[in-house]
């Protein structure tokens, strides 16, 4: 499954980046993302997330270990971060990885993130239920930003 929103706003490219370089600065914009813990130490910059979502009556959350595995900014302003599922259990787990790309604008900047999920299971509830997150965390980031 893959998913790519994107948002356009007068704020800056660095104003961007304080929301969306460190994923423990997540849940105050993205309902999806519960808790991001940072992982003290380790290398690379890693945290334990957990996802909660509403499905009808019941609640269902899954947690991760997410590093981040690219971090690139360029002298034109623009920004690169991607954050990768890696668990040190030794099991085979789905993939999730989240590819976040800022680029300056005349007026601003556009933030457009990519979702790849690779899980068998429930992809339709999953695709669904991460649609309507995206979209409220959209609105949600476009609030703060516009300040």
């Amino acid at each position: 499954m893959e998913l790519s929103a994107s948002l356009r706003t007068t704020a800056s490219v660095t104003t961007v980046l304080g929301y969306v370089r460190e994923l423990d600065a997540y849940p105050q914009w993205m309902p999806l993302v519960h808790s991001a813990v940072p992982e003290l130490g380790s290398n690379p910059v890693a945290w334990m997330v957990e996802l909660r979502a509403r499905v009808g009556p019941f609640a269902r959350s899954k947690r991760l270990r997410m590093v981040r595995s690219v971090m690139q900014v360029d002298a034109a302003q623009s920004a690169r971060i991607v954050f990768e599922r890696r668990e040190l259990d030794g099991r085979a787990h789905a993939q999730w990885r989240l590819a976040v790309d800022i680029v300056p604008t005349e007026s601003g900047a556009e933030l457009t993130m990519h979702l790849s999920y690779d899980g068998r299971f429930f992809v339709g509830v999953v695709e669904s239920i991460l649609r309507q997150h995206i979209d409220e965390g959209r609105r949600n980031l476009g609030e703060l930003l516009a300040g």
